[in-house]
């Protein structure tokens, strides 16, 4: 029993670490983090058939992949539902969408496992990079529900193993060792597999050229451009990221550092 409670109190303090960083983080989020166009493309393509849509984007932060969605779908997306958990990240996406002059959305402050919206109600669902912060199983579930028959989960992140052969976790140190909360594809399939009313019907892969500068790099690392930074301890941080600086500085060109991002995409359909 006592396992148990360390165990639920380890969770409850995890989780709240997790919040505050994107309370705190909200304000500069767009500009630490690089938005790829490709996946939205794709997902427009996909959807080229449809008219008059209500989708929702699942962990959609501050809206830099929700805004490029609804102005790409246009006047195909009849309403748009943006669901965060934070409340700081849904301020910062209300003003960029009024900024923009995107005005068919709606704002929905709950987590993605029990969403405020009916059952068989949404032509298309989408998440991008944000399902390891949500229980996917349950997340699923919801999905199945509040979608349509014959609609389409679309699910935008990047494998553990991705994760690894990028930047950060080929340089920084215990990077890819903190970050637990990635999936392998064999787990996110079983767990569709095993979700009643979804099926996976396709699987893009995504591969990014980057480049960026060494002084960039940690500014973003500084600046917890990823919530993995949050997961480490001060001390721990500060060895890592000096050790991250003098492995770049052998390997690269301080002000020509390039790598490659993967990323997948899922297309699951209802």
């Amino acid at each position: 029993m006592k396992e148990k409670e360390n165990y639920v109190t380890k969770s409850a303090n995890f989780l709240r670490k997790i919040e505050n960083h994107f309370a705190e983080i909200a304000p500069r989020y767009r500009k630490l983090r690089t938005t790829d166009m490709e996946p939205i493309l794709f997902i427009e393509r996909e959807l080229s058939e449809a008219d008059r849509m209500h989708g929702a984007d699942m962990g959609c932060g501050a809206g830099r992949y929700t805004l490029r969605l609804a102005k790409q779908l246009g006047k195909k997306c009849h309403l748009l539902y943006c669901v965060d958990k934070s409340e700081h990240m849904l301020i910062q996406l209300k003003n960029f969408f009024v900024e923009h002059g995107i005005n068919h959305f709606k704002i929905l402050h709950s987590d993605a496992h029990k969403v405020p919206l009916e059952t068989d109600s949404l032509d298309f669902v989408v998440s991008f990079n944000a399902v390891h912060h949500f229980d996917m199983s349950n997340f699923l579930k919801e999905a199945s529900r509040i979608l349509k028959n014959k609609s389409r989960l679309f699910v935008y992140t990047r494998l553990k193993s991705q994760n690894a052969r990028n930047v950060w976790g080929m340089h920084f140190p215990n990077f890819t060792d903190k970050e637990t909360r990635l999936y392998e594809l064999d787990e996110l399939e079983h767990m569709i597999e095993n979700t009643p009313n979804l099926s996976l019907k396709s699987i893009r892969y995504f591969e990014y050229e980057r480049t960026s500068t060494l002084a960039r790099l940690e500014e973003q690392a500084k600046e917890y451009h990823y919530s993995t930074f949050r997961l480490f301890s001060k001390k721990e941080f500060d060895r890592s990221i000096e050790i991250f600086k003098k492995n770049i500085t052998e390997s690269y060109d301080v002000n020509n550092v390039t790598w490659k991002d993967q990323n997948i995409l899922l297309v699951i359909e209802s």
